[in-house]
């Protein structure tokens, strides 16, 4: 969940942008990586067997540890993207807005996604539940694309880590509900990188202790396009709202 500074104007589906940044917001290089190899060899082939929901148990690398990637932010916007009405599009992908998902939330860009767009809703004051679609687009300086499970798991990484979950919520957030597995948007093969971030004692919120956070990416003719997004986990409009947007997932 986003704080940001309280919208411009009064939400709407036609209104201007209202939160259109974050400032738990930090740059990559403030960030300090672990080598490569321990996601190989410590997270991505060893979470798999240890994803699940339920108890609070030891976290798997892959939702703890820092970034292994650059978690690189691409420099253009690129123009593939609005909101229409209840649809919003990024990249080429685009999802149905429910009710009370009122807030416009234009970065358009994040860590290996471009063309980005999203919607948000309040969860109290100036914290918001935000879903994101986009492009990926993946800097030659890393290497070719590493295909749909590896940019999943690297852009959860550098999602919880480079928009501030960990820093504003404690250092240690215990996880549940972990899973990383493939799935299919819209008849595609897809990759889904999802967590319940609990919240220790200093978080400020009051209304949540928690926050689901997901990424999705999918192959596409257009190539590979992706959903990130951190949503209140134990308010129910918040989290049907994710399930919603998700089984609406569409190309385009």
């Amino acid at each position: 969940m986003h704080p940001s500074s309280p919208p411009s104007s009064t939400p709407s589906s036609s209104a201007p942008p209202g939160p259109s940044s974050s400032r738990r917001a930090v740059t990559a290089g403030a960030i300090s990586f672990l080598a490569v190899l321990v996601l190989i060899v410590g997270g991505t082939l060893g979470v798999r067997a240890a994803i699940g929901g339920g108890t609070r148990d030891a976290d798997p690398a892959l939702f703890t540890q820092k970034p292994t990637a650059d978690c690189t932010t691409p420099s253009g916007s690129g123009d593939d993207s609005d909101s229409s009405g209840s649809t919003v599009r990024g990249g080429h992908l685009r999802f149905t807005r429910p009710d009370g998902w009122d807030y416009p939330w234009e970065t358009r860009t994040l860590p290996y996604m471009t063309s980005v767009n999203g919607y948000a809703r309040q969860v109290e004051d100036t914290w918001y539940s935000t879903v994101n679609v986009g492009s990926v687009e993946w800097p030659a300086s890393e290497g070719k694309y590493p295909g749909d499970e590896d940019a999943a798991v690297t852009i959860f990484q550098c999602y919880v880590n480079t928009t501030g979950l960990v820093e504003d919520f404690g250092e240690n957030p215990s996880t549940t509900d972990r899973r990383s597995e493939r799935t299919t948007v819209d008849g595609h093969d897809a990759w889904i990188v999802q967590a319940t971030y609990h919240f220790e004692d200093s978080s400020p919120l009051k209304a949540t202790s928690a926050s689901i956070v997901t990424s999705i990416v999918v192959s596409t003719d257009d190539g590979p396009q992706a959903l990130a997004a951190d949503v209140a986990a134990d308010i129910p409009e918040h989290a049907d709202g994710l399930d919603r947007i998700i089984r609406s997932l569409e190309l385009v």
